[in-house]
């Protein structure tokens, strides 16, 4: 079952409060404290907010490519889209948000209204896949976990699988990697790509190379 049926199913559940800007919908989030998902839904794009007693805990973002978590998902949205809003009961927005928790709310609300940061270049605003593999020398490190950051923000993380790979969905730009294991934080470096799919070397030695 993908994300939109998931949704679908646990929406079909549920009634609708009513349709909302989502500017209209954070003022009415803060103003009733509902608990439940704000749907927006076109041209093969899906949005969806999760709000937790009024808090925007939670976004996803869908189309055709893939999904997008947290605080990567907000960072799709225009403020032009139009959200459904439909109550759920908590322990399913919780465990929603569990998978896709908006750590930075300033993308959401600034002054309450609507503000996000531009991340690279308008025409670098693409969605491209992001492989990195880790390696200690020559050997691939397995069950490191990469965070990738911007700023303080940490946009998502993963552990690297038994060669040393981890994968990330990203919107292009720059990053900072941060690689740790048991002992603690091994390296960071800089990252950038710019395409749809790039794979980069990172050495916990303090090297990194960048291969296709």
């Amino acid at each position: 079952m993908d994300i939109n049926d998931l949704m679908d199913e646990i929406l079909q559940q549920s009634t609708s409060e009513g349709h909302f800007t989502l500017d209209e919908l954070l003022h009415y989030s803060s103003s009733h404290s509902p608990t439940g998902i704000g749907v927006s839904k076109e041209k093969g794009q899906t949005f969806f907010l999760i709000f937790s007693g009024g808090e925007p805990d939670g976004a996803m973002f869908v189309d055709t490519m893939g999904t997008l978590f947290g605080d990567s998902a907000v960072l799709r949205l225009t403020g032009r889209e139009e959200f459904e809003l439909f109550p759920v009961t908590p322990p399913i927005v919780d465990a929603l948000v569990s998978r896709c928790r908006v750590f930075d709310k300033s993308h959401l609300k600034k002054n309450g209204r609507f503000d996000i940061p531009t991340v690279g270049t308008p025409a670098r605003q693409r969605i491209g896949v992001l492989c990195l593999i880790v390696r200690d020398g020559r050997t691939p490190l397995a069950g490191a976990h990469v965070a990738i950051r911007k700023g303080k923000l940490v946009m998502t993380s993963d552990v690297t699988d038994s060669g040393g790979k981890v994968s990330f969905r990203l919107l292009n730009g720059r990053y900072m990697c941060v690689v740790s294991d048991r002992i603690g934080e091994r390296t960071r470096c800089i990252i950038e790509f710019h395409e749809p799919q790039v794979e980069k070397y990172v050495d916990i030695g303090g090297t990194e190379d960048e291969f296709r």
